[in-house]
């Protein structure tokens, strides 16, 4: 049977990887904790089978590649009028990030981090999966 375990700063969550396990739970703490450090799951012997971080990844070891989307203000420019109010008014250009990539629209950046989620819940349900599909046919 195959064990998810979250990682925190300071202690660490073991997660029992079956039909009960909602990955979008999983993907809050990843987004949302700020203690959140890794996400990891190992089988029965204790080997390392898919982990959030790309250090650990090697040989039979999957990279979980999860994205979330940031907003990017950059300043280009200021003008100042006493008369008006406020009297500084700020030229912002407005990027969307999503790992690597820029967007110049939410719309835009929020779906390719959709895609990419979509294959990371797709790659946590393959192990659930063949967890589960191993003890039915035992």
């Amino acid at each position: 049977m195959k064990i998810g375990i979250i990682k925190y700063r300071k202690y660490e969550e073991l997660v029992l990887l079956d039909g009960s396990f909602i990955t979008e739970d999983l993907f809050k703490i990843i987004f949302s904790d700020p203690d959140y450090v890794k996400f990891q799951i190992v089988d029965e012997k204790e080997n390392l089978l898919l982990s959030t971080h790309y250090n650990e990844t090697g040989e039979g070891v999957e990279f979980l590649n999860v994205v979330k989307v940031t907003r990017e203000v950059e300043i280009l420019g200021t003008t100042y009028d006493a008369y008006k109010t406020p009297s500084m008014v700020h030229k912002t250009k407005v990027t969307w990030k999503a790992v690597l990539s820029e967007f110049k629209t939410k719309k835009g950046a929020q779906k390719y981090a959709d895609r990419i989620n979509l294959k990371a819940k797709m790659l946590i349900e393959k192990f659930i999966y063949k967890t589960n599909h191993q003890h039915e046919n035992n």
